[in-house]
């Protein structure tokens, strides 16, 4: 995903002159296409500016100065700790038998929590019939996706891991993060910081795939995995209903490998500017997760973030704000599981 440059926005999608990109990425000069931009995978792009609607930033990228506004809707509580940002508010998402925000739904009756906005249980087996992914003390926790997930942009390199990281520790709960990458600060909220996620700068939905059973082995078996994927299909205007496909077949693979995992998907955050595709394709992420039903699969919708949430490097990646409220929504969903 290729960070956004320093400079202005250039109407209608063409780009400063001299930019450069990483390997893998297209070519600078003429400028990246406008809405929907291009990937790239490594370096940044030069100052004169990105094409509106820039494109997700890559390893190496230079990320530009955030400056986001507060969540409006979608934050959530912190009934168990401290928030990191985010609005509370009144009442969680109805649970079909998934984990419903700040406690546990019943199996397959739809209790109400009393977390986060936005935060949902469609299609989770819940927790209501005993369900309990962390069989210890740390819960394992696998972040993957793409750049959003390894926290591009963010000041501490760590995006929302860190702001989650920092409401566990406020509960005296209890994780560890794995996962083959590592970025971040070593220390948060004077704990030490695991920096271990599995997010890949500029991967797409089949590409973050690569890296689940059978494909590739984990090195530790996840009890709790929160997945964002789908940006980079989006800004590369993949086709939704394709896109929606191969999420079904990883999340597939994720119950298959982890079958006693909680995996928490998200419902993408919204673009910095109009793209028809990613509007089609959230409204199908409900769907794929209703397709697992009974298999510890619950979706939180990041798509409620405001946009001034998302003006990050290439209008694509959360703020520090953005990433505080993205962590909101994770807890919401996952707190009535974490040991102390």
């Amino acid at each position: 995903m290729a960070c956004s440059s320093d400079g202005g926005t250039a109407s209608g999608g063409t780009a400063g002159s001299s930019g450069q990109t990483g390997e893998g990425g297209k070519p600078a000069t003429g400028g990246s296409p406008g809405t929907g931009g291009s990937l790239a995978s490594g370096g940044s792009s030069a100052s004169g500016g990105s094409a509106s609607g820039g494109t997700l930033a890559m390893t190496g990228g230079a990320s530009g100065t955030d400056t986001g506004g507060r969540v409006g809707t979608g934050g959530s509580t912190n009934s168990g700790g401290a928030g990191a940002g985010g609005r509370s508010s009144a009442g969680g998402g109805p649970g079909s038998g998934g984990a419903a925000a700040g406690g546990k739904s019943g199996s397959g009756a739809g209790g109400q929590g009393g977390g986060a906005a936005g935060t949902t249980s469609t299609g989770g087996a819940g927790g209501g019939s005993g369900f309990n992914p962390c069989k210890a003390s740390p819960c394992v926790i696998l972040p993957l996706g793409d750049s959003i997930t390894h926290g591009f942009s963010s000041t501490d390199d760590a995006g929302y891991r860190s702001a989650l990281f920092k409401l566990i520790v406020a509960a005296n709960q209890n994780v560890t993060f794995i996962g083959s990458l590592s970025n971040g600060p070593t220390m948060v909220s004077g704990k030490t910081f695991t920096r271990n996620h599995e997010g890949h700068d500029g991967i797409s939905i089949t590409g973050i795939t690569g890296y689940v059973p059978p494909a590739k082995a984990f090195s530790t078996t996840p009890h709790i995995v929160l997945l964002h994927i789908g940006t980079n299909d989006m800004t590369s205007n993949a086709d939704p209903t394709t896109a929606a496909n191969q999420l079904s077949t990883l999340l597939t693979n994720l119950v298959n490998a982890a079958p006693n995992a909680l995996i928490v998907v998200a419902k993408i955050v919204p673009l910095g500017y109009s793209n028809s595709n990613y509007t089609s394709y959230i409204a199908k992420i409900s769907d794929v997760v209703k397709a697992h039903a009974g298999k510890n699969v619950v979706m939180v919708d990041m798509s409620t973030l405001p946009t001034s949430d998302i003006r990050g490097s290439g209008n694509v990646h959360p703020t520090d704000q953005g990433y505080a409220d993205m962590a909101n929504l994770w807890y919401g969903a996952i707190k009535a599981y974490l040991p102390q």
